[in-house]
């Protein structure tokens, strides 16, 4: 119990000093640098040591925009793309914000606007964006497998009715994809929308996907888990999630923005494509998938751990992205488990154990992590 309270005194500390520090100076943080800087003191053990516990390779801390720990395995920097694999769906958050600015969409449109085919089906006629990016859509998908193409996503049948049910796995994200695509279309542009995302988005933050891949069983890019960038850029990301200031100067919709961060569907541990660390008892997370299960987060919030305002891309073998502004924090954690490709490809079998195996690490806790990162925070 003195453990926790301490920590949990930390947290305060932390989160009233650099809410101080963020008001008070009126400045936006600053984007890493390009050039590498290897933190590997004493104060940066914890997580150092937690990270490549647990098949770590890479690890970039970023705290009101100063670099606080940074460390890579052999061969790689922070200019080194890194497969992001299902940390790539924040990405589609981002995008959905651009394109409300840009006046393609709202969240509570009814996705039968753009799907035209979808008018007059019962459950599919009745949802929105909104229940699409909460994985409350209520489509017929179970666990992560391989990607289908965007028109192929849009054809699967509705299951649930919309906003019910909290299900993970990619194919709302494709199907976002195939929303996206239309909307672009609609518009005489001629992008796809991984082009509408880096025009947008990336390119006016400084960052980019350096590739998108798979698994995928379609023609089209994987918005589910296809994404490679490095440490640098996809901290950039982070900064945009870090600092209202940078959305608005790129045009984004301030209120899709926000959604991103807040509880939107079926479970309040989820936003609008970026898990959260909203407190809950463990009761109501009896009920969910083991992916989600081993997101830990609400249950280090609940128990004072972590900050209650994390936002997450959390990614197949522990690739990471945390955000908090009450720390005014932005972590990369990247990892590189040997038996991770295996797993993948027993995935895409759809045998519901291998779906599973395929995205949970078996010992590394985000809850126990980010602890691990506030060790090295209170040594700043």
């Amino acid at each position: 119990m003195a453990v926790l309270s301490r920590i949990s005194a930390l947290v305060v500390a932390l989160s009233l000093a650099s809410c101080a520090t963020a008001e008070g100076s009126g400045k936006q943080a600053v984007q890493p640098s390009d050039g590498v800087v290897e933190q590997t003191t004493d104060k940066c053990a914890a997580p150092i040591t937690y990270s490549e516990s647990n098949h770590g390779v890479g690890l970039l801390v970023i705290r009101r925009g100063a670099t606080i720990c940074e460390k890579y395995a052999a061969g790689i920097d922070r200019n080194t793309p890194h497969a992001l694999f299902s940390g790539t769906k924040g990405l589609n958050g981002l995008m959905a914000a651009a394109a409300a600015a840009d006046g393609m969409l709202s969240l509570d449109e009814k996705l039968s606007d753009t799907l035209t085919e979808w008018k007059g089906d019962p459950l599919k006629g009745r949802m929105t964006i909104r229940h699409l990016l909460s994985l409350s859509s209520g489509l017929a998908t179970t666990g992560p497998r391989a990607a289908p193409g965007f028109a192929e996503a849009a054809a699967v049948p509705g299951q649930f009715p919309p906003g019910d049910r909290f299900a993970y796995g990619p194919l709302v994200f494709q199907t976002f994809g195939e929303v996206m695509r239309r909307k672009l279309k609609a518009r005489g542009l001629a992008e796809d929308p991984t082009g509408y995302l880096a025009r947008r988005v990336l390119q006016p933050i400084g960052a980019r996907v350096a590739r998108w891949g798979g698994p995928t069983v379609g023609p089209d890019p994987n918005l589910a888990a296809g994404a490679q960038m490095s440490a640098a850029d996809w901290a950039k990301v982070g900064n945009l999630m870090l600092q209202p200031g940078e959305a608005r100067r790129i045009n984004l919709d301030m209120n899709v923005y926000e959604a991103q961060a807040a509880p939107q569907g079926a479970y309040a541990g989820y936003g609008l494509s970026w898990w959260l660390s909203t407190p809950l008892p463990a009761a109501v997370r009896e009920g969910l998938d083991p992916v989600a299960r081993s997101i830990d987060l609400p249950q280090g919030a609940l128990a004072r751990e972590v900050p209650a305002d994390l936002v997450v891309a959390a990614g197949a073998g522990g690739q990471r992205l945390y955000v908090s502004r009450s720390l005014q924090l932005v972590v990369v954690r990247f990892a590189d488990d040997p038996a991770l490709a295996a797993r993948f490809q027993a995935a895409q079998s759809n045998a519901p154990q291998a779906a599973v195996a395929a995205v949970r690490s078996a010992a590394f806790s985000d809850t126990q992590f980010i602890k691990s990162v506030m060790v090295a925070l209170q040594r700043q």
